[in-house]
C-alpha cells in the first residue's frame, strides 16, 4: 500500500520491477507517488477511502486485493517493505511451500539514500533476527490460499487453504522506514495527522504519536544493535 511515497517509488520499482508486476494500492497521495509510479511502470489501483491511518480498513484491503490473481506467487506488503533475496526467483521456483514467512529486519541509515542502484546497496545495516515476531507472511501462492486471515498490522496471519509454511527460505523483509532522522520524523508527523480515532482508541500504530524526542531516542538505541543484513 502506498501513500505519499514519492521518495521511495524509484527504489520500489527498481527492486520489485526487476522480477514482478507491481501494483500500487493507493489512497489520497498528494505528492508525485502516482505520477512516478505510472512513469516507472506500476499499475495503480486507487481506493477512495478517508485520508486516515485506519488499520482495520488497510487490513481488509490487504486481505482481498490479491483474490483472483493468476500469478504463481504474490507479495502483499507496505511501500517501505522490500522482500529480498539475491536469487528470489530461483528460491521460489524450487520451493515446495505455499506460504513464505521471511525474516524481518528494520533497516537503518543516517540519511536518506542517494544511490541510483538498489536501496539495499546503500542501506544494508539493520537490527538482527530478534525482530522475527514482526515478520509478515507477505509472500504466498494465491491459487493455493483461500484467505490469509491477517491480524491488525498484518504482522500475524492464519492462512487457510493448502497451507505449507516455510520459515527458513532465506528470504528477508527489509523494512526501509528508518532512513535518517528527519525522514522518519516527517513520516511520523504525517501519520500522526492521519491517525484515526478508532486506531487511537485501540492503541494501534501508537508509534505515530511519538514526540520528536522519543523518535530520536528510539533511533539512537536501535543504532547500537545494527549489524550488516545485506
Amino acid at each position: 500500500m502506498v501513500n505519499n511515497e514519492e521518495l521511495l517509488v524509484p527504489y520500489i520499482m527498481r527492486h520489485y520491477g526487476s522480477f514482478s508486476k507491481v501494483i500500487f494500492l493507493e489512497s489520497n497521495s498528494t505528492d508525485r507517488t502516482v505520477e512516478l509510479g505510472i512513469k516507472l511502470g506500476a499499475i495503480i489501483r486507487k481506493y477512495e477511502i478517508p485520508d486516515e491511518l485506519d488499520n482495520m480498513t488497510m487490513l481488509q484491503i490487504k486481505e482481498y486485493c490479491w483474490h483472483g490473481s493468476e500469478a504463481d506467487w504474490v507479495i502483499v506488503c507496505d511501500a517501505d517493505e522490500f522482500v529480498y533475496h539475491p536469487d528470489i526467483i530461483s528460491v521460489l521456483d524450487k520451493s515446495k511451500a505455499t506460504v513464505i514467512h521471511p525474516t524481518f529486519h528494520n533497516m537503518f541509515s543516517d540519511q536518506f539514500p542517494t544511490t541510483e542502484g538498489q536501496i539495499y546497496d546503500e542501506v544494508n545495516m539493520g537490527t538482527p533476527d530478534g525482530d522475527f515476531w514482526l515478520s509478515k507472511m507477505n509472500l504466498f501462492k494465491p491459487k493455493e490460499i483461500i484467505k490469509m486471515n491477517y491480524a491488525i498490522g498484518a504482522h500475524h496471519a492464519y492462512p487457510e487453504g493448502n497451507v505449507i509454511i516455510d520459515n527458513n527460505s532465506g528470504i528477508k523483509t527489509l523494512h526501509m522506514n528508518f532512513l535518517g532522522r528527519q525522514y522518519l520524523i516527517n513520516r511520523y508527523r504525517r501519520n500522526k495527522e492521519r491517525h484515526s480515532t478508532k486506531d487511537r482508541q485501540n492503541g494501534w500504530g501508537i508509534q505515530s504519536l511519538w514526540s520528536e524526542e522519543q523518535i530520536n531516542h528510539y533511533f539512537d538505541e536501535q543504532l547500537k544493535r545494527v549489524i550488516k543484513i545485506v
